[in-house]
């Protein structure tokens, strides 16, 4: 059972993959404050007007989403009330530990079945495709919008880019294990039984 959880070990980059992920939840989740600032009393995030320019919210929101759909599904936003606050929003306690068991996992897949590939990692580059789709319209208008849309677009384009190519090392490497599983439960039975 501990070979099963052993991809949890901290590794440099995972470490690495983990503070990007970090960087984008709590970014997120401190930016999700323009949906409620015009409520009164409720105070500011810190660091809100640092990160403004920064596009975080959509990124973070396909990375949790997950987590969202796990947290609707079983009926546990009642648990949000019990997580630190960051002003007026709660801190993304659940999506930064989803974050740690991706951002192992992917990496562990990375350096177990796709680094030594140069096929395989061309996987890589699935996770790009749906956020150039993405992000196309919004990128011809670099040129004739301002610095501050500028660094908008060119934020959100990074950060969707880190999650999509962390969704699908992590994708592939599942992929990779279910098969590798597979293989060995299907040579198991074949193997044949010398015991009289």
């Amino acid at each position: 059972m501990t070979d099963m959880f052993s991809f949890l070990k901290p590794t440099a980059k995972g470490i690495m993959v983990f503070a990007l992920l970090a960087f984008i939840c709590i970014g997120g989740a401190i930016q999700s404050y323009a949906f409620i600032d015009e409520i009164p009393k409720v105070p500011k995030p810190p660091l809100y007007d640092l990160l403004k320019p920064l596009e975080l919210w959509i990124p973070w929101v396909l990375f949790a989403a997950p987590v969202h759909l796990l947290g609707d599904l079983l009926d546990l936003w009642w648990l949000l009330e019990y997580f630190p606050r960051l002003g007026g929003v709660s801190a993304p306690v659940a999506s930064l530990a989803y974050a740690y068991v991706i951002s192992c996992w992917a990496t562990y897949s990375w350096d177990r079945w796709i680094k030594h590939n140069k096929y395989e990692r061309l996987v890589l580059f699935i996770g790009v495709v749906p956020v150039l789709v993405f992000h196309l319209p919004a990128m011809s208008l670099l040129v004739s919008g301002s610095l501050s849309y500028a660094v908008s677009v060119m934020s959100g384009f990074i950060f969707s880019t880190i999650v999509f190519m962390v969704y699908t090392l992590s994708i592939y490497g599942l992929y990779k294990a279910l098969k590798s599983l597979l293989y060995s439960r299907s040579t198991d039975s074949v193997k044949p039984n010398y015991k009289a």
